[in-house]
């Protein structure tokens, strides 16, 4: 199956890239289950991947920050939980970049401008950065990837928002009609393609460097 039988690859310029699901494996059920451990038995009312409680979406937008995060999360959800397991619990969805998706990105910055969109929160991004580090080397984290990286809660806006997207097509000066979006949640095409972006959803049944095939022999 050709995922690019719809998009003309020669006038693809730039490639922006949803980070949890499609460059880094993500199991929101690990999550569930962590919080599960801790005695919050009912973690799924507030958090999952196709719903997430105000909480949540006022830390992915930088509303608030991981302190107060933490707090509100004590005040509203469990009282007894402590900073550690709160984070060892928040950040388990969180698993492996697979070594060979580091290489296609390298591959690919050659030949394409790269940015990555990710609606994500700073205790996330800085648990993330310290492992990404040490196994890969990037001084800079993830971002060492990319040219520009677009994080909801340092932006302000968040996916499906049409306001996040037009904010990274303002601030990188990319043409919609020559950069391609891949994301694995569907609810996030949907304003990309209203903006001309091409997309495409990455469903993970595949891997993607079979996603990708046929860019990477452009």
């Amino acid at each position: 199956m050709s995922f690019m039988k719809t998009i003309d690859l020669y006038k693809i310029k730039n490639i922006i890239f949803d980070w949890g699901g499609v460059i880094t494996h993500i199991d929101f059920n690990a999550t569930i289950d962590a919080f599960n451990a801790l005695g919050v038995n009912d973690f799924g009312k507030y958090y999952r991947k196709d719903y997430q409680s105000m909480l949540f979406q006022l830390l992915e937008v930088g509303e608030i920050n991981a302190s107060d995060f933490r707090e509100l999360f004590r005040e509203t959800i469990c009282s007894g939980i402590t900073d550690e397991d709160l984070d060892f619990a928040w950040f388990a969805m969180l698993k492996k970049t697979p070594p060979e998706n580091i290489d296609i990105l390298k591959k690919l910055g050659t030949n394409f401008r790269l940015c990555l969109l990710s609606n994500t929160n700073q205790i996330h991004v800085s648990l993330y950065d310290q492992i990404f580090k040490k196994e890969f080397r990037f001084e800079n984290g993830l971002r060492g990837l990319f040219e520009k990286t677009y994080y909801s809660y340092e932006v302000g806006y968040r996916k499906p928002s049409m306001e996040i997207f037009q904010y990274a097509l303002e601030d990188a000066g990319l043409d919609p009609q020559e950069t391609l979006f891949i994301d694995d949640s569907i609810q996030n095409i949907k304003p990309a393609k209203e903006l001309s972006i091409k997309c495409i959803h990455f469903a993970g049944d595949s891997s993607l460097a079979d996603l990708l095939g046929e860019v990477l022999d452009k």
